[in-house]
């Protein structure tokens, strides 16, 4: 995230990014078996640990 950001909870501006492994990924809500699914990454609070965002970095696949 950029310097300028600030975290919603605390007010900080240092944030770290991280991706959730395994099972924890996003697919379409219509579809039961795919293989477009996509990991789930988070942009984190290095002050007070909060997720202030959640993404896919191509959700265009997931369609």
């Amino acid at each position: 995230m950029k310097n300028e950001e600030k975290c919603p909870y605390c007010g900080a501006n240092q944030f770290v990014e991280g991706k959730q492994e395994g099972y924890a990924t996003v697919s379409p809500i219509s579809k039961t078996l795919t293989f477009k699914s996509q990991k789930l990454y988070h942009k984190i609070c290095l002050e007070c640990g909060a997720v202030v965002k959640s993404y896919v970095k191509n959700p265009k696949k997931i369609v």
